[in-house]
Formats: structure tokens, C-alpha cells, sequence
């Protein structure tokens, strides 16, 4: 009998290991077979036998539903999980939404009008690709470059400009994303997977990024909202009844993260030219030669934060948004919960491009075509940087 580690046995290995058996019964005993093939029992080889008609019935039954499971698009799904294990080893939360909506993208692009994403495709894809929902246990907090060494001269640096400047002179700015939907704690990943990562959503067409810049003395400098756009500017129709409070600076592009030209602009039109200290981190953005140039133009110093431990030594981050983003996520939440809200969705059907919907279906005066159109407006209308 076989004594090492217990292993699954397969329905199909049950039938040929107990038709081998039959096979080879005036040659071998039920304890050789199982030492064979490695199972623990032979007693469970007696039972195999005895129940070998039912066994090949089932055989039967799993490979039907394995030849059910069979893509009909091999080179759509081999371009899909190559999307998805790049994203997941960024880190970033896949749930099943996003990963249909990719889908579809990558149809339209073949031109596949024969593919859909219903509920039998789903499940077969998730079954070929050895998918399951995890709940998320791990941070994608990057390894802090260079070390404690690093780290200390940053803070030594510091130490030693923060001296040579007024308080009103000395700013921090970061940006962060605020996704339109409530993010879950689980994302879709392969099996098997220990450290589940779920820093943000892969959903690219729900979400705001926002650039926050405060002063040293506490003053709260304007805030910068970047939507993003399909043409990579907002609709006449959206841009009409957004009530811009004074301190909010609204931009948009296709990407909708913020760029260097939009970043440039910011600073350029925030900052005085006198003696500046600016604090920010290495997002990639804040890196170009554009940005140096503006820097220079302003007559400021720059010190930037060690890549990695933003976290900690990133004012905006360690003191700031979390408390920010917190209010913010209970405002859009109490804001979709509202019955008007929920009867603009429930009434909404697609219509003609940017073609306006019934005032009965909107709420403030809003007249809009799609739900997405009334969050920009009404999220806009209520944001908190006070």
C-alpha cells in the first residue's frame, strides 16, 4: 500500500486504474496496484471496481462539460489573460465587470459580432483559466529605493531647507483617484495565489483623479479634478451646469490621470514667482523635463520623496486623503442611495449621442442623458475641499 502524501484521484484515473486491475488480476494484487499508482487505499480500488459503470457514466457526463468549456475565440481569450495577469501583477483589483468589458473591447477590435459575455462564456473562461474570487490580503506597496540610507538623507535635506523658507512658501502637492463605484475587498485571480493584491480598480472608465496642494501654514490651495474623456474634453452639455465651486480647477483628457502639460499648468498658474520650497514624490508626471522647466521659471527648490515610502513621508498622503477621500466616498454614497438618483438610473435608456433626457428623470435642474453625466455634475456641485 502506498504511503506517501495523499493526493486527489480524478474520476477518469478511478476507471483506469480500476480497469487495469481487472486487466492484470491473475498478475497483480490490489495492494500492487495501489502501490503502482500511488493510492493510499487498495480498499478504495475494490470500491472503483465494484462502481465502475457509474464511474464511466460520470466520465462521460465531465467531459461533456469539459468540451462545453472549449473557447470558440482562442486568440481573444489568449490576448484577455495576457491583459489580465499584466494587470494583476500591478496589483490591481479585476472583477468580473472589468474583465467582460475588455472582452467585448477586444472583439470590437477583431472584429469577432458572433462573441457575448453570458453567464455559460464566463464560467467556462474562469474554469479554463484556473480563476477564483479572492479576497484581498496584501498591499502593493513598492520595496523603499535605496534603502534606510536614502531615507535618511531625505529627512536630513529636509531638515536642512525647511530652515529657509516661510511657512506660506512651502508646498506639498499629490494627486489620488476616486473610482465612481464602492470598491469590493475581493478581485478575480488564479488559483493558487498567496498574496492577493487590490490597490485599485482595472475599471478605467469610472474614476476622477483629483491633485490636492496644501501650504505649509495650512492654507489649502485650489484643487484639480481630471475627468476622463473619450474625445479628451468635457461635453458642452456637462461642462453647462457644472456649478465649479472657487477652489476646484476642472481639466480633462483621454487617459483622465494627469499629465505633464496639465500638471505644468497647474503649477504655473497656483504658484508665485518668489522663493518656493515644493515637497512632492516620483510619480512619473512629476519627473519630466517639463516639470523642471516650471520649477526653474518659479524660482523654486524641489525636493522630492523617496520612491516607495510616499506612505509615510508624503504629508498629503499620511494626514490628508485618507480623512479627505473617507468624506468624500460617504457623500457619493448617501448621493446614489437617494430616490431621485436611483429613478435616473432605474429611467435611463440609451439615447442619441449627448441627446437630453426628460426633466422628470433628473433632480437640481440637471437635465442630462446618462447617469455618468448627473454623477460629474452633482460629485462636482458637492466636492469638499473647503
Amino acid at each position: 500500500m502506498y504511503k506517501g502524501k495523499r493526493k486527489y484521484i480524478e474520476i477518469w484515473q478511478k476507471v483506469e486504474i480500476a480497469e487495469f486491475y481487472i486487466q492484470h488480476q491473475n498478475e497483480m494484487s490490489m495492494r500492487d496496484v495501489a502501490a503502482k499508482f500511488h493510492v493510499n487505499s487498495f480498499s478504495s480500488i475494490s470500491e472503483w471496481v465494484n462502481k465502475l459503470d457509474e464511474l464511466k457514466k460520470s466520465v462521460k457526463s465531465d467531459k461533456k462539460l469539459k468540451l462545453e468549456s472549449f473557447t470558440q475565440f482562442p486568440e481573444l481569450e489568449k490576448e484577455l489573460v495576457h491583459w489580465f495577469t499584466a494587470i494583476r501583477e500591478q496589483g490591481i483589483q479585476v472583477l468580473r465587470s472589468t474583465i467582460e468589458e475588455k472582452a467585448k473591447s477586444l472583439a470590437a477590435e477583431m472584429g469577432l459580432a458572433r462573441f457575448g459575455c453570458g453567464d455559460k462564456w464566463w464560467q467556462g473562461f474562469r474554469t479554463r483559466n484556473n480563476l477564483s474570487f479572492r479576497k484581498i490580503n496584501a498591499s502593493s506597496i513598492k520595496p523603499i529605493e535605496g534603502g534606510a540610507g536614502l531615507v535618511r538623507q531625505y529627512l536630513d535635506d529636509l531638515a536642512s531647507l525647511l530652515p529657509q523658507f516661510v511657512p506660506s512658501n512651502i508646498y506639498n502637492f499629490d494627486e489620488t483617484r476616486f473610482d465612481w463605484d464602492v470598491k469590493s475587498k475581493f478581485t478575480y485571480d488564479f488559483k493558487g495565489t498567496q498574496r492577493i493584491l487590490g490597490v485599485q480598480s482595472a475599471k478605467m472608465n469610472h474614476f476622477i483623479t483629483v491633485m490636492l496642494m496644501i501650504r505649509a501654514d495650512g492654507e489649502k490651495m485650489p484643487a484639480l479634478l481630471i475627468f476622463q474623456e473619450k474625445n479628451g474634453q468635457i461635453p458642452n452639455l456637462v461642462r453647462e451646469r457644472l456649478n465649479i465651486p472657487e477652489n476646484v480647477i476642472i481639466k480633462s483628457n483621454k487617459s483622465g490621470y494627469i499629465s505633464d502639460q496639465i500638471l505644468n499648468d497647474y503649477l504655473r498658474t497656483i504658484l508665485r514667482r518668489e522663493n518656493q520650497l515644493l515637497i512632492y514624490d516620483q510619480a512619473g508626471s512629476h519627473k519630466t523635463i517639463m516639470i523642471s522647466n516650471a520649477i526653474s521659471d518659479l524660482d523654486a527648490t524641489k525636493i522630492v520623496i523617496p520612491g516607495g515610502c510616499t506612505k509615510y513621508l508624503q504629508p498629503l498622503d499620511a494626514l490628508v486623503i485618507a480623512n479627505f477621500k473617507s468624506k468624500t466616498t460617504d457623500f457619493r454614497i448617501k448621493f446614489q442611495n437617494r430616490a431621485d438618483w436611483k429613478k435616473i438610473e432605474k429611467n435611463w435608456k440609451p439615447q442619441s449621442s449627448w441627446s437630453p433626457a426628460t426633466d422628470k428623470h433628473c433632480f437640481k435642474g440637471v437635465r442630462c442623458c446618462k447617469p455618468s453625466t448627473c454623477q460629474k455634475i452633482i460629485w462636482v456641485d458637492g466636492f469638499l475641499w473647503r
